[in-house]
């Protein structure tokens, strides 16, 4: 089901300008990313499989240039399409990027005046051009070491104050630290989260860290040769992927540049930006033909240009080699598609007559006998964020009340009684023998080494493993572990997990998600906890938990039994966060090749909303 090969949009002759063009492309593409969807096209994960319905993260968008990125994340942002951004080339020209370059900028020059009002202006600070002017006006600057800042007064002087407490953090640790503390403290992950409702912007957020972290690996750096060196990798083609490998089971479009794409395949390819032509670059200083072993030279421009060799003719060859070049990258994006190709061929009439990608397609016959798509207008712009939230003005009359009330709301909030719901879920017994403190990072995992490397193993693999990858992901996680004579038993349990029919409902479901982290207030008390896999389908919401220490089969009821409040509370957490049903709850006793499930997830979670309410509480912590 869906069009094997198709395009839409065409040559805009009405005078428009390249911008409008990318903004009406843009609008296309995620409107063809919903219809895909929503008219349910289908695809195969493997030749011999059935087809399934695609799902988001079936789809690649491959574009050549950085050009029209913003205008793409805008339109997809708008038509509510969920998306993520690949390739560090394309990373470093996203926003919220090049926001945190100009706010690291200032931290460490505070006589650039262009990134300090840059950083003013973003989400980190999001002083308006009205504060700046105002703040500017009653004679203040633009600088944080210019003058004294401690009587100023406003959103700009406090950024200032921020700006300057920073620049004088900056040396005291490693820069990965650096950047992490800013973007924690200026909440900038929540921030775009909260605003665009993805991942993207904590996805962005983690990725400059790990840049940071890697750059300083061999020993320590300045800030500035840090951001030089990030504004250096935003020059650059670079194949990174922002959180490959730990956000795999998210449902989102995929956003690459074709050169980014290469040896890669998807079920789904739209090719975008093909109004983009050929550069046709004359000023290049030094030419060489390889063919030959001919070289020629230029220095200056038009007539008072030198010349020394034949240019002439080594220009016209390198333009052909650039054509040729431009041909064989349109053929990489076509041949990444595997089920559905769309291309589209929208461009200017100046694009045109510069050879543009869209018109060299039309003129090699590709739109013959291929449909060309029609999209409904797109949806209205969604609500934003807390839309109708009504928020009540605070019942002090003077800033300084204000500021009371605020520190003992604030004071009260960071005392919480919190639990887990694996602690309250075990008995006594059972939390004597797994608790271990010196080990908080398995926090959320099976309470033994043999149980957390296959959690962990089971997180890492895809939901449809080849036997070489298990063998590999057990033996590495039993070595993490400390148990690496115990690599063949993870393998073992892995496999049991991946053939039991939880792991094949999440294979055919439009999302799974594995290590689910919820937190849920109920009756004063932080329950906390980690689902093993959340598989999501019409009929709602299944929890999965793999159970891996060793039940015999005539065990299975019994300790089932003790499950029940664990269960329950995954059940509250879950629909508590999700909004959605728990329409079933299964556990997988792998080494007994049993699913089961502990009963209906209503009852389960009222059980353990009238336990929990009956006094059953966890310590208290200061956060």
């Amino acid at each position: 089901r869906g069009e094997g090969v198709a395009c839409f949009g065409g040559e805009i002759g009405d005078g428009s300008l390249a911008g409008q063009v990318r903004a009406m492309e843009s609008r296309d593409v995620a409107a063809c990313c919903r219809a895909i969807v929503e008219e349910g096209w289908e695809v195969s994960d493997k030749p011999d499989e059935a087809h399934r319905p695609a799902s988001y993260r079936d789809i690649a968008i491959l574009i050549p240039t950085r050009t029209g990125l913003t205008s793409l994340e805008r339109s997809l942002t708008e038509a509510g399409v969920p998306y993520r951004v690949e390739g560090g080339s394309l990373i470093y020209r996203t926003q919220e990027v090049r926001d945190l370059l100009n706010c690291l900028t200032a931290i460490d020059d505070p006589a650039d005046e262009v990134a300090i009002v840059g950083a003013l202006r973003s989400p980190a600070f999001a002083c308006s051009d009205l504060d700046i002017a105002r703040f500017v006006s009653g004679g203040g600057r633009i600088g944080y070491l210019r003058g004294d800042l401690s009587e100023a007064t406003g959103r700009v002087a406090e950024s200032l104050r921020v700006l300057q407490d920073f620049h004088g953090r900056r040396g005291d640790g490693s820069l990965a630290a650096l950047v992490e503390e800013f973007v924690a403290e200026r909440r900038l992950a929540e921030t775009g989260i909260l605003d665009r409702a993805d991942r993207n912007s904590f996805r962005r957020m983690r990725y400059i860290a790990e840049q940071a972290r890697a750059f300083e690996a061999n020993g320590p750096e300045s800030l500035r040769a840090l951001v030089q060196w990030l504004e250096g990798c935003s020059q650059q083609q670079m194949l990174d992927n922002e959180g490959a490998g730990l956000d795999d089971d998210e449902d989102a479009v995929r956003v690459l540049t074709v050169h980014g794409a290469k040896g890669l395949e998807f079920p789904i390819v739209i090719m975008a930006g093909m109004g983009a032509a050929p550069s046709n670059r004359s000023d290049r200083r030094f030419l060489v033909n390889r063919v030959d072993d001919s070289v020629a030279v230029q220095v200056g421009k038009s007539a008072a240009r030198f010349k020394l060799g034949d240019v002439t003719n080594l220009e016209q060859t390198e333009k052909e080699h650039v054509k040729a070049e431009f041909v064989r990258l349109l053929y990489v994006a076509a041949t990444r598609a595997r089920d559905h190709l769309v291309f589209s061929l929208y461009r200017t009439k100046r694009a045109s007559a510069s050879d543009a990608a869209a018109h060299q397609l039309e003129a090699a016959g590709a739109c013959v006998g291929v449909p060309a798509l029609q999209f409904a207008p797109p949806p209205a712009t969604p609500q934003p964020p807390f839309k109708g939230v009504r928020v009540d003005d605070p019942a002090a009359t003077t800033l300084e009340q204000f500021d009371e009330q605020r520190g003992q709301l604030v004071g009260a909030s960071r005392t919480q009684t919190y639990t887990s719901a694996t602690r309250l879920g075990r008995t006594a017994e059972a939390k004597e023998a797994a608790e271990d403190d010196t080990e908080p990072w398995s926090r959320g995992r099976a309470g033994t080494r043999l149980g957390r490397a296959v959690h962990a193993a089971i997180q890492s693999l895809p939901l449809d493993p080849d036997d070489v990858a298990v063998e590999a992901f057990s033996r590495a996680q039993a070595v993490a572990e400390a148990i690496p004579n115990r690599a063949p038993d993870v393998a073992r349990l892995v496999r049991a997990a991946f053939s039991s029919g939880a792991a094949q409902r999440a294979r055919a479901a439009s999302r799974a998600l594995r290590e689910v982290p919820f937190a849920v207030a109920l009756d004063g008390v932080i329950v906390e906890g980690f689902v093993d896999m959340l598989i999501e389908s019409p009929a709602g919401l299944e929890i999965v938990d793999w159970k891996t220490d060793r039940v015999a089969g005539e065990e299975v009821q019994s300790r089932l039994a003790e499950y029940r409040l664990q269960a329950g509370l995954y059940v509250l957490g879950i629909e508590e966060a999700t909004r959605q049903r728990v329409h079933s709850v299964t556990y997988v006793f792998v080494s007994a090749g049993r699913e089961e499930s502990p009963g209906d997830p209503a009852g389960l979670a009222s059980e353990a909303r009238a336990r929990v309410a009956a006094g059953v509480a966890g310590p208290s912590t200061q956060l």
